[in-house]
């Protein structure tokens, strides 16, 4: 059929000598070699991404100078055919089985070889999957800075250059995250200037290099100087704090730590109330005093580097009951009335018990509210013990004395 197709067009190109010469073209000048086969010739296999070469032999191609060109067919991409050769050669990019029709033509010669003739041949060449040349794999680059230094507020802040392996690095640069307000990051790796914050500040750095980079993440930390506030951010003044409650009611006080770097222990040294606790860990005073009286003591804190800060403490426990400090009982006279509350104070003053021991003046007598009434009979001074009994805790007494004149 393909043979008929060939006359046919020749005979639209109207020459009549071309038809002549067709049909006596020489028949099957393609020999076994490379290729072998009868109707179709197989060629060996190829693989793809592999260099490949195969020659289309022919029988006698003798001095009538054969050139050789694909007619019809798939020929397998990425090879090409040496038309004065007779070969296909290249490296395959695509998996397959390929047929196609190779032409020779004679453009040189005389007789059955000569210019005019023609002889095509079916061929096959089947083309294996197989792994293209791999790219160069590109460089890793990984950041191998450990840490970097401290540094401290407000004052002049250079770190050492950031280092990376893998390739060569071409400039640095900040990937994530924020520096310390007041520092930047050079295209060398240093972190230079002076910080304005203080704190733990994290971010990722970025080591570029050509066709690759690494990141990494790193945090620094600006100290400030370590000191001490009050729970509502205020600083201690220097006479130190003072602080009061009653007895048994709830305190919650304390100190906390700003500055330095963590982490912060806090200890006491004096007295603390009885049933109040320092919390090393936060500064925190709490609990509730269960006796009665003042009570000096030393807060101190204590940051990661060592470094300490003190502050000077003075709490007072208030009984619920007390007998009025600087206060006595009046003078009395003879054959006159005498009235006088015995001098108390505290939550439960008003509604405390009374009772009285000793040298009575003769003539008075104590009333449960803590007065103290009669007419005064005799002169002299007289000591009595005064016994106050709260409604909760244990009772207090006190001497008093009084002077009774004629």
């Amino acid at each position: 059929m393909r043979r008929l197709t060939l006359i046919l067009t020749l005979a639209v190109l109207g020459c009549f000598t071309a038809l002549a010469v067709v049909s006596a073209s020489p028949a099957g000048d393609f020999a076994d070699g490379a290729c072998s086969g009868d109707s179709d010739k197989v060629c060996p296999t190829g693989t793809v991404g592999q260099p490949y070469s195969a020659e289309f032999t022919l029988k006698e191609p003798g001095d009538a100078c054969p050139t050789f060109a694909v007619s019809s067919g798939a020929f397998p991409p990425g090879l090409t055919l040496a038309s004065d050769e007779g070969a296909a050669r290249g490296t395959p990019t695509q998996a397959g089985s390929y047929t196609f029709y190779i032409t020779v033509s004679y453009t040189c010669g005389t007789g059955g070889k000569g210019p005019g003739v023609f002889s095509d041949q079916q061929f096959t060449i089947n083309i294996n999957p197989g792994t293209l040349a791999a790219a160069p794999a590109a460089p890793t680059v990984a950041v191998t800075t450990a840490s970097l230094p401290d540094g401290n507020i407000n004052q002049p802040y250079t770190s050492p250059a950031l280092t990376a392996t893998g390739a060569t690095i071409t400039s640095w640069s900040l990937a994530g995250g924020a520096l310390p307000a007041g520092l930047t990051l050079g295209a060398n790796g240093v972190i230079t200037g002076t910080p304005t914050q203080s704190g733990t500040f994290t971010f990722t750095v970025q080591a570029n290099a050509s066709g690759a980079n690494g990141t990494k993440q790193l945090s620094l930390f600006v100290l400030a100087p370590l000191g001490l506030q009050t729970l509502v951010n205020k600083t201690p003044p220097e006479r130190g704090l003072t602080a009061k409650k009653l007895v048994n009611a709830p305190l919650k006080t304390g100190l906390k730590a700003v500055g330095g770097r963590p982490p912060y222990t806090f200890t006491a040294e004096g007295t603390l109330p009885p049933g109040l606790t320092l919390d090393s860990a936060t500064g925190a005073i709490s609990g509730a005093g269960t006796a009665a009286g003042r009570y000096p003591f030393t807060e101190t804190v204590t940051d990661g580097t060592g470094t300490k800060v003190s502050v000077q403490w003075n709490i007072t426990i208030l009984p619920l009951l007390d007998f009025a400090k600087g206060k006595g009982l009046p003078i009395g006279h003879v054959d006159r009335v005498y009235s006088a509350r015995i001098p108390v104070r505290g939550k439960d003053s008003a509604t405390a018990a009374f009772a009285v021991a000793g040298e009575i003046p003769p003539g008075m007598e104590v009333d449960d509210t803590g007065r103290l009434t009669g007419t005064l009979i005799q002169p002299g001074v007289y000591r009595l013990k005064v016994y106050a009994f709260p409604e909760n805790g244990a009772p207090i007494s006190k001497v008093f004395r009084i002077r009774v004149r004629a």
